[in-house]
Order: C-alpha cells, then sequence, then structure tokens
C-alpha cells in the first residue's frame, strides 16, 4: 500500500493534454518543456503501474532520446510535432483501456483525524506515551489507525483491545514483583491491582474491568461486529486507559 497526492494524476492528465496540443515552434529543454514532460509522463506510467501502456510507449521513448540530442535552444519542427502528437494520441488510446481496469479507493474523512490514523498515530495519544510502550502494543495501535481509516472496524477493534492488553500486561508487571498471575488474562490481572495497598486509581482499573466486559470478551468471541462509528469509540476508550497507565507513577521500564 502506498499514498498518492491526488494531483499526481491531475498532472499526468495534463501532461496527455499537453502533448494533444504539441505544435511547431515549441521549446524542446527546459523546465515545463517538451522533454521535461516527456520525462515526467513516462517516469508516472511505471509509477502508477501501467505496463501496457509503458510498452506501448516504446516509440514515445525514441522520440524522446532524438530530441534530447538536439542543442539546448532546439524547438520542434513540424514534422517532429506531428510525429510527437501521433504517438502520444496511440499511447493515449492505450492508457484510456488499461486506466478502465484500474481502481482508485478514496479514505473518506472519520471523527478521528484520517491523517494521524494512516501515519501518526502517536498524535492521537499524550505526549510520550507512544513511544513508552511495547513494541507489539505500537504494531497493534498503528494497525488499528489504519483499519479504522480504511474502514475494517471490527479488525481494527481486535487491534486495540491487544494493544490495551498488552499495556495492562506491562502495567501489571511494574507494580506487582512477586507472585505474578499465570497465565496473565485480563481479569485476573485487574483484581489484584485493586486489592494492593497503594493500589491504581480506582477510575482506571473500573474503565480497564469495562472494556473486558463490555468489548475485550464479546470481540474475543464471534458475538460482536464494530461498525465505523463503534470502533471510533472504542479507540478513544482504549487510548484513555493507555494514557492513564503509562503516565502513572506505578509505570517502569522492564528491559
Amino acid at each position: 500500500m502506498e499514498s498518492v497526492a491526488i494531483w499526481q494524476y491531475i498532472y499526468f492528465g495534463t501532461a496527455l493534454r499537453y502533448f494533444q496540443d504539441v505544435q511547431e515552434g515549441w521549446p524542446v529543454h527546459g523546465e515545463n518543456f517538451i522533454l521535461d514532460n516527456l520525462d515526467s509522463f513516462l517516469r508516472r506510467l511505471k509509477e502508477f503501474a501501467l505496463p501496457v501502456t509503458e510498452r506501448a510507449a516504446v516509440d514515445l521513448r525514441v522520440i524522446r532520446e532524438e530530441l534530447a540530442e538536439t542543442d539546448a535552444q532546439h524547438k520542434l519542427t513540424s514534422d517532429e510535432a506531428k510525429r510527437l502528437a501521433q504517438e502520444v494520441k496511440d499511447v493515449r488510446n492505450t492508457c484510456e483501456a488499461e486506466a478502465r481496469g484500474k481502481m482508485a479507493f478514496i479514505v473518506t474523512d472519520k471523527r478521528l483525524d484520517v491523517l494521524k490514523l494512516l501515519a501518526d498515530v502517536r498524535g492521537l495519544m499524550a505526549p510520550g506515551v507512544f513511544d513508552s510502550l511495547p513494541d507489539v502494543a505500537q504494531y497493534d495501535l498503528l494497525e488499528a489507525g489504519k483499519c479504522i481509516a480504511f474502514e475494517r472496524p471490527t479488525a481494527a477493534a481486535f487491534h486495540l483491545l491487544r494493544a490495551t492488553e498488552g499495556v495492562l500486561r506491562h502495567f501489571y508487571c511494574s507494580i506487582v514483583r512477586r507472585g505474578r498471575v499465570d497465565p496473565m488474562l485480563w481479569g485476573a490481572m485487574v483484581q489484584p491491582l485493586r486489592k494492593r495497598k497503594k493500589a491504581p486509581p480506582v477510575e482506571l482499573l473500573d474503565n480497564l474491568d469495562n472494556i473486558r466486559r463490555s468489548f475485550r470478551n464479546p470481540t474475543q468471541h464471534p458475538d460482536k461486529i464494530y461498525d465505523v462509528q463503534e470502533v471510533q469509540d472504542l479507540f478513544g476508550l482504549c487510548v484513555d486507559v493507555v494514557n492513564r497507565m503509562v503516565t502513572s507513577p506505578h509505570w517502569r521500564s522492564l528491559s
């Protein structure tokens, strides 16, 4: 998966239009002139994964090499202009046919910032929190952001809850040095934390229990399907408890 600015496609189309209008006397060299536009057009055939059009453009590449050998002040002759226009017309026909088989998908706006979901999940958390998380929790939060952006909400919920449980395990081990529960299951970790003399805030523990009962358990089993609005709410709940755990005085490095 890679992101491509819509402007790149617009620019690609303007290059095609430019060559359809090509005329005798147009400058060959220099920025935004014939060679510059040819190079941009040919490069984008590869970038946009149009292999059939790339092969059809072989004669266009020949013209490009011939024009590149002309002097810096060269302007298109009548024959060069006609030949270039014809080759571009042929390539355009192939490009149109191939492009009909390509699909582009637009990421729609969400309540959460889509650009942050795709590339800056740490920016949706309290400062410094993301970088303090275990590697697997970081991975799951990054994946959750992408899943929300691309509207795969149930998959996003799995990643969010895995991330939260991973952070809870780290938090639990930061506090409990001896006699840890085995296996370290969500509910089994929260209950002994409540009984400690210097227990974490009750609001945090209540929120963790609520997420476990209301979301983690039904999601773990085939009982729950999310929509994109629900999973954005869940994102907020999970990020809240993660922020609270990491900024708690109990949190420490386990490395």
